[in-house]
């Protein structure tokens, strides 16, 4: 029996001479015995890891759908709504992956080594970012302002339009787009002038020594009580403040509807230096006197025409 011919040189072989009693059938026998636990216990561990990653799937499902009821419950943000979900999904399945790796025999602390080393490269790269995002869930999750109200903040004026994971927008009164990173304003002091539907006006007016001091606290308070957007169930409190140099201060509060707050105040200010005016109450102001002695200019004039 001829076996094969290598490129016409080689000798045909004959089988029969081959002496085939040293293969020990045994041994294969053997090898395959011991193989066949290994095979075996890896079977095994691939049936049970696709029992827990259909199983796991199913729990992470009713987890996510759980957590959604919760915070449609809470009336939570739209924005820190979904972020939420998709953190908490990308967190779930993680976990899953972790389980199914380590039911197959991988070594999973070298895994987290590799993971842990690389996330804190990304963080310490994104660290501006990330903070803009920890503050953005801070805001969004504490509320100190929300999407209309009118805020003061370090960096300008105006009625929030949007609250992201990142920046915050304000519309100026002048109409422009304030976007602020929201790492910076949630550590900053910020009025939310929209936040309370009542807030008290307060007016600070000096007038003169020689004025009238009743009459200007009566036409104050009449000007309060006429102003937009007063509540008079409060009432008006005006008084005299201060005794300074030149003045004597006179003070009013009186509370307003706050989304009337800005009218008022311009409608206060206007009216009473009007009726001041018209009732012949003095309102100072700084004023500085210059005298010249016409007897030294004369002389010194003199001496420079004899030079």
């Amino acid at each position: 029996m001829n076996l094969l011919l290598l490129q016409g040189w080689v000798e045909p072989i004959d089988a029969s001479s081959i002496d085939t009693s040293a293969i020990n059938p045994s041994a294969l026998e053997k090898l395959i015995e011991n193989a066949a636990p290994s095979v075996q216990k890896l079977v095994f561990n691939i049936i049970v890891s696709i029992i827990i990653f259909l199983v796991g799937r199913k729990l992470i499902s009713l987890l996510l759908k759980i957590l959604n009821k919760f915070l449609s419950h809470v009336e939570m943000d739209i924005g820190v709504n979904k972020f939420l979900q998709a953190a908490a999904r990308m967190l779930l399945y993680t976990l899953l992956v972790f389980m199914i790796v380590g039911q197959l025999g991988v070594n999973t602390a070298s895994i987290v080594t590799i993971l842990g080393a690389g996330g804190l490269a990304i963080s310490m790269s994104l660290q501006g970012s990330l903070s803009n995002v920890a503050g953005g869930i801070l805001i969004l999750l504490m509320k100190p302002f929300k999407v209309g109200d009118f805020v003061s903040t370090p960096y300008g004026d105006g009625t929030v339009q949007a609250i992201g994971l990142v920046y915050t927008t304000l519309t100026t009164i002048d109409n422009r787009k304030l976007t602020i990173p929201n790492g910076e304003l949630s550590n900053a002091a910020v009025f939310d002038a929209s936040a309370m539907a009542e807030r008290r006006l307060d007016t600070v007016v000096g007038i003169s020594y020689d004025s009238d001091i009743r009459r200007a606290k009566e036409i104050m308070e009449g000007v309060y009580k006429s102003s937009p957007g007063f509540l008079p169930e409060k009432g008006v409190n005006v008084h005299v403040s201060s005794l300074g140099d030149s003045s004597v201060g006179i003070e009013g509060f009186g509370w307003v509807k706050g989304s009337e707050f800005l009218a008022a105040k311009w409608y206060v200010l206007e009216n009473v230096k009007l009726a001041y005016d018209a009732n012949g109450i003095t309102i100072p102001f700084p004023q500085v006197d210059v005298h010249l002695d016409t007897a030294k200019g004369a002389e010194s004039g003199q001496n420079r025409a004899q030079f």
